[in-house]
């Protein structure tokens, strides 16, 4: 399991943290991948080379808390 799925596994079994929470955390960590993701379509390498794997498994998880995923990709943005 790689690190970024560890931490969202985490996140999504943390009890002390409200949903509300867990969404701000989650949307905080789409954004910065959705960023990553942008500069790589900007000419420049991701760093972890994960091929869009950690924004997959983030909006796996907001549709675990019933939210939907933003809807522009990394070239839209």
């Amino acid at each position: 399991m790689s690190h970024m799925k560890r931490r969202l596994v985490t996140i999504l079994k943390n009890n002390r943290m409200a949903a509300d929470e867990k969404i701000n955390v989650l949307r905080q960590m789409e954004a910065d991948s959705l960023s990553k993701e942008r500069s790589a379509t900007e000419g420049m390498t991701p760093v972890d080379g994960d091929d869009g794997e950690d924004l997959h498994a983030i909006e796996m998880a907001l549709r675990k808390l019933g939210q939907r995923p933003v809807e522009s990709g990394a070239a839209t943005l």
